[in-house]
């Protein structure tokens, strides 16, 4: 059940990830097109892919963490000796207590943003919609880690060096 919630979400993540950067791509070209072919600027693409950009990156993190590829330092590593994998596991149950803080954090100012009713300049729809991929964002996180707690087989490992 676990292995199927964890390829759930990757897929879900992954196809919404690729379908903000087409945006992203797709809005810039015509923004581009339209300023240096029809000498004319249409309002807002411009804003629109940076939102997209942000959904985009803030999912990143999430496929980086199925993926176990987050930029880590390495040099302590041999402290855990032979007990690396409990040192893993311990890891990951820290790494979702953080993430789980960071969603409530982040819902908190959603909320905020909510309550007082923001909006995005230029376009000025209001923002709480689009903010909350940050709170969605950590707590993916923070479930992808307890699953691997859980279950660290699930957990994909790298014996490639960096670079």
């Amino acid at each position: 059940m676990l292995r199927s919630i964890l390829k759930g979400l990757t897929l879900t993540e992954s196809i919404v990830a690729t379908a903000a950067y087409a945006l992203v791509a797709a809005l810039l070209m015509v923004d581009v097109i339209g300023r240096e072919v029809f000498s004319t600027a249409v309002l807002g693409l411009q804003q629109i892919a940076v939102y997209g950009a942000i959904i985009a990156g803030f999912l990143g993190l999430t496929l980086a963490t199925t993926d176990n590829s987050h930029l880590r330092p390495e040099f302590l590593d041999f402290l855990a000796g032979r007990h690396g994998h409990e040192v893993a596991r311990v890891g990951d149950v820290l790494s979702a207590v953080f993430f789980f803080a960071g969603s409530y954090v982040a819902w908190t100012f959603v909320q905020t943003s909510m309550d007082s009713g923001d909006k995005a300049p230029v376009l000025y729809f209001v923002l709480w919609p689009l903010q909350l991929i940050i709170p969605y964002a950590f707590g993916s996180a923070g479930v992808k880690h307890l699953i691997f707690a859980i279950r660290p087989d699930l957990k994909i490992y790298s014996d490639k060096p960096a670079g």
